[in-house]
């Protein structure tokens, strides 16, 4: 009998459910888009429910049914639950801005935080998001909290299932990734006692059973976060293996293996999952939050109606080296971390049309991602190949740019939808269908892109891009919004 496979991408613009047959063949794909609000300054939400309900009607009406049910998703965003299961406010979404003022009142507490969890102290993560939500709305005691594939499996499972994985659980700041626990001493500093927090597991697990049509029920049996996901798909086993993904942001991560990473400084400590060990491994990340969603946003003002068509405005657009877009539209990330800082383009004058800014934003990408390549080799030897995937990979002047930017070979790999892939080979292996060879063998059909710019116009692009990013920072820091 052949075996199939579900696997659900809870995406920040987007949800995804693929069906993949036992040689990692897509069979089925369907797609919803998540509706996110901005009810003010900096703040980002969505309605779980609406989401949930959506995911229920299409679980239903999946064609195969499957051997089992994957789940990845967006990390940092934050639900918090009543013992009905009744979310208490919106999720509050990673890009959300609006603790930046928390984030910075706590200052003092941050490097004792980076200690513990690997992360910045910033609005990024969960713990200002979740120390929001309990000051400001009124709700009974006690309460759940959970990522996003948490509360999930909470519905799906109808309040069965209260856990998560450690990839998850690693972008919360509660969670101590040196003693793979929840951190009493966070969650006695920032009052967090009638919080209830998820159990933490394995990335391969049994996760609880979900309906999935005709009142037949499918395991659960792996949840990974969304950069973890690729990271898996993109087959970065070896220590210093490196990957990024062009999604919403951009997501660069290296493999450091079983030894915690010391001296990451304006770097991320966090956990990934291989298939051949219950036992996480250690991850540098830098992040950059504006990429795909700058290409969204010229979308929706008109300068284009498809993706596809931002390569062939980019190449006819006029010579215009002074025009710089900085897309900090929710603050800066890696290496900088500024909460404060705000998008702008530079060097308009009248020559400057649609094609010049399209072109300015596919470049803003390519910086903003070389900057983090930049941190990172301070701390990752030999960092000569860049893997690379998601939506903005296919852009064949966005990569021969990145290649040309960051002085590195890059490497597309083939399979677009690697968050996906990564968590059905976690599946796929664990019975044994497939190896790592199944990976490494897609990973070397991967379009390659090499260095071609010189040197001293290398310079100018990265000397631009510099003092564009010194004009934002610090520009929300009046709002009191935040």
């Amino acid at each position: 009998m052949d075996k199939y496979f579900l696997t659900i991408d809870l995406g920040t613009t987007s949800v995804k459910l693929l069906t993949w047959n036992a040689e990692g063949e897509v069979i089925g794909r369907d797609q919803f888009p998540v509706a996110l609000s901005f009810p003010f300054a900096g703040a980002v939400e969505f309605h779980p429910d609406t989401l949930l309900e959506m995911l229920i009607q299409r679980i239903k009406h999946v064609q195969h049914f499957p051997e089992g049910i994957g789940i990845t998703n967006q990390r940092e965003t934050t639900v918090v639950w009543d013992t009905d299961g009744k979310p208490v406010y919106p999720a509050i979404v990673w890009q959300d801005r609006r603790t930046a003022r928390w984030c910075s009142d706590n200052r003092d507490k941050a490097e004792y935080l980076y200690r513990k969890t690997g992360l910045m102290l910033d609005p990024y993560f969960s713990l200002s998001k979740l120390v929001w939500i309990l000051e400001n709305i009124s709700h009974r005691e006690p309460v759940f909290f959970g990522t996003l594939d948490t509360y999930v499996l909470w519905k799906l499972t109808g309040g069965k299932s209260h856990c998560t994985d450690y990839t998850n659980a690693s972008r919360t700041m509660m969670f101590n990734i040196h003693t793979l626990e929840w951190d009493q001493d966070i969650i006695d500093e920032f009052s967090l006692q009638d919080v209830v927090f998820p159990s933490v597991v394995p990335s391969h697990s049994h996760f609880g059973e979900i309906e999935s049509g005709k009142k037949r029920y499918v395991p659960v049996q792996a949840v990974l976060g969304d950069q973890q996901a690729s990271f898996l798909g993109q087959g970065c086993f070896r220590i210093g293996a490196i990957k990024n993904t062009y999604g919403t942001g951009c997501f660069l991560m290296a493999n450091c293996g079983r030894k915690y990473p010391a001296n990451g400084e304006k770097l991320l400590v966090t956990l990934a999952s291989f298939e051949d060990n219950p036992q996480p491994v250690y991850v540098l990340e830098a992040c950059a939050f504006s990429a795909g969603v700058v290409m969204e946003w010229l979308q929706s003002l008109g300068f284009f109606q498809d993706p596809d068509e931002t390569e062939k405005l980019a190449r006819e657009a006029k010579m215009t080296d002074d025009v710089l877009l900085v897309p900090a539209f929710w603050g800066l990330g890696a290496p900088h971390w500024d909460p404060y800082a705000r998008g702008a383009i530079f060097g308009l004058t009248p020559n400057v049309g649609k094609k010049e800014i399209v072109r300015a934003a596919l470049e803003a990408v390519a910086l903003e991602s070389t900057d983090l390549v930049h941190a990172m080799e301070q701390h990752v030897s030999a960092m000569e190949e860049l893997s690379v995937d998601g939506g903005m990979s296919r852009n064949r002047y966005l990569m021969q740019l990145q290649s040309d930017l960051s002085g590195r070979i890059v490497r597309v790999f083939p399979e677009v939808e690697a968050t996906s892939l990564g968590v059905f080979y976690l599946m796929a292996s664990s019975l044994g269908l497939l190896k790592r060879n199944f990976i490494e063998a897609k990973r070397k059909e991967g379009t390659v892109f090499t260095p071609s710019m010189e040197e001293e116009k290398r310079r100018e692009h990265l000397e631009k891009w510099r003092r564009g990013i010194e004009r934002v920072k610090g520009w929300s820091v009046h709002d009191e919004a935040l």
